[in-house]
């Protein structure tokens, strides 16, 4: 059993400081454990995810303008200098968002 403070550790001391890159993709395909990218990239962002117990959290903001003319349909964070991937989820495309709007996503990963 890992325990909270182990936990904590592994959440501060590594996760949240090499996944660091956030990339959202127009591809909508069912994810797998065996993926190692998004299935049609977009956009990507660096964004230092904040570590709470044993919780990591990152939020990410995209603009209209940064997003382009597709909407997007999922979302994967990545190592932020191997490019490899941590997670991947897939939802209902956002459609074309206007320039001035801005999309937020909130990732939340526990670590037990």
């Amino acid at each position: 059993m890992i325990v909270d403070e182990g936990a904590n550790d592994i959440a501060t001391a590594y996760v949240a400081a090499n996944y660091t890159k956030v990339k959202v993709g127009s591809g909508g395909s069912p994810t797998s454990a065996s993926a190692t990218n998004l299935d049609s990239y977009v956009h990507v962002k660096t964004v230092t995810p904040s570590v709470i117990g044993t919780n990591i959290l990152w939020n990410v903001s995209f603009t209209g303008t940064e997003l382009g003319n597709e909407g997007v349909a999922e979302l994967g964070i990545f190592h932020n200098t191997t490019d490899k991937l941590l997670s991947r989820v897939t939802f209902t495309n956002t459609g074309v968002l206007a320039s001035t709007d801005t999309l937020t996503f909130t990732i939340r990963m526990e670590m037990n």
